[in-house]
C-alpha cells in the first residue's frame, strides 16, 4: 500500500512539472569539464525544483554561459614553482527573460604534475558545490 502511494505521488508529480529545455553551454575557454560539472548541477537544481528535463513544443529554455575561468597563482615551492592556486569562476544561468551570475573562487594545491588535473577537477567541483544553493534559490523564484 505505502510502495502504491509513493508511486502515485511520484507520478503526479511528473504529469504535472513543466518541460525546460537545457541549451549547449557556452564555453569560450575549450575546458570541456567545466562545462559538463555545469550542465551536470543545472540538472540536478532543475530536477530538484520539479522540471521536467526535455526540448518539447512550448518547454521554457535554460542557457548556460561560463564568463570567467581563471586559475591565479597564490604559492610557490622553494624551486619557484607554483605549488598552489586560486581558481575563480563565474558562470550565468537564463531562463526565459531572467538572468544571473554566479562567481566564486576555490583554492586547490597541486602537489605534483603525477595526479595530473585531478586537483583541479575537484576544485571546479567545489566551486559548483558552493554555488548550487544560490542556483537552486534562483530557479525557485
Amino acid at each position: 500500500m505505502r510502495g502504491l502511494l509513493l508511486s502515485m505521488c511520484a507520478f503526479i508529480s511528473f504529469a504535472f512539472s513543466q518541460p525546460i529545455c537545457i541549451k549547449e553551454v557556452q564555453n569560450p575557454y575549450g575546458e570541456p569539464y567545466v562545462s559538463y560539472a555545469f550542465r551536470k548541477v543545472v540538472e540536478r537544481a532543475l530536477l530538484e525544483d520539479g522540471y521536467t528535463i526535455g526540448c518539447y513544443d512550448g518547454s521554457k529554455e535554460v542557457r548556460l554561459r561560463v564568463e570567467a575561468l581563471k586559475d591565479m597563482p597564490i604559492a610557490y615551492t622553494p624551486q619557484q614553482r607554483v605549488s598552489a592556486y586560486n581558481l575563480e569562476l563565474k558562470v550565468s544561468l537564463s531562463i526565459d527573460e531572467k538572468s544571473r551570475s554566479f562567481h566564486v573562487v576555490v583554492p586547490y594545491t597541486q602537489a605534483s604534475g603525477a595526479l595530473g588535473d585531478l586537483p583541479r577537477r575537484q576544485a571546479v567541483d567545489e566551486a559548483f558545490k558552493i554555488i548550487y544553493v544560490d542556483m537552486l534559490e534562483f530557479l525557485r523564484r
